[in-house]
């Protein structure tokens, strides 16, 4: 049963530090977020229960399958919120490897992403935002621990997802010449 939750669990909390609230990666961060569900969502709560399940249904299969790109690309889920996903790509070649999974998610997402519904076809689409940078990452909290990602590298991942149009990827890299 732990190898199901593993794929949700940075492998960045495995190996941190006993003791540590604080540690400042190296890496790519990507930040998706997903359009299309709010519509989605709508259409199905006329259908009460039965739509909300259908909604958890193509959420799950959504993400898994861009879940499946990033991790096969040495990336790290962090934080699922709503329909988001920010994810962290910190090992040799993160940057290209980041971009290349943020590439391969939205091709993925034109495919699982046209949902039919008993209310009709929702097509879902993605805005997309990659930073290289350092990230501070803040592990806080007793019996319930909860990783929070800080600074200035996090906040500029944000606005360029922010910056971009559906269906757009946008990238800025806070190393330029350093081979990142």
């Amino acid at each position: 049963m732990a190898q199901v939750f593993e794929r949700y669990t940075p492998r960045l909390l495995a190996a941190w530090p006993d003791g540590e609230r604080h540690q400042s990666v190296l890496g790519t961060m990507v930040f998706c977020d997903i359009s299309g569900f709010t519509a989605l969502s709508e259409r199905l709560a006329k259908k009460g229960r039965v739509g909300a399940e259908e909604v958890a249904a193509a959420l799950t299969h959504v993400f898994s399958e861009l879940l499946d790109i990033a991790i096969g690309r040495g990336g790290d889920l962090l934080k699922f919120g709503g329909d988001a996903l920010l994810m962290l790509f910190s090992a040799a070649d993160h940057g290209a490897r980041g971009a290349a999974a943020a590439f391969e998610m939205k091709q993925r997402l034109s495919t699982v992403g046209r949902i039919d519904t008993g209310s009709g076809r929702v097509v879902l689409d993605m805005t997309v935002g990659v930073h290289t940078g350092n990230f501070e990452m803040f592990l806080v909290g007793g019996s319930h621990r909860e990783l929070i990602v800080a600074g200035s590298d996090a906040s500029t991942t944000v606005r360029t997802e922010e910056s971009a149009n559906v269906g757009e990827i946008v990238g800025i890299t806070g190393l330029a010449g350093m081979g990142q």
